[in-house]
């Protein structure tokens, strides 16, 4: 396994998402910065859902749903 570094960040949320993220670190023994990467990566996989499916429209292309499994299932 690769080893991956990690950078600092500072970014500024709403109280109640700080409160959601303390309480999921909490409830998954993780602390905060893997439980917001994570966040991150799920959403970031479904914006490229979201882009996938634009472009295909765009196009007037259509894929079929065993496709698109494979395509969300897919690790790079």
């Amino acid at each position: 396994m690769l080893a991956v570094k990690n950078t600092k960040m500072l970014v500024s949320m709403p109280q109640n998402l700080v409160d959601d993220v303390t309480e999921f670190a909490k409830e998954f023994n993780q602390n905060k910065s893997a439980i917001i990467s994570q966040a991150l990566e799920f959403y970031f996989d479904h914006l490229d859902l979201q882009i996938a499916k634009k472009r295909s429209l765009e196009k007037n292309e259509t894929i079929t749903f065993d496709e698109m499994r494979k395509l969300s299932n897919e690790q790079i």
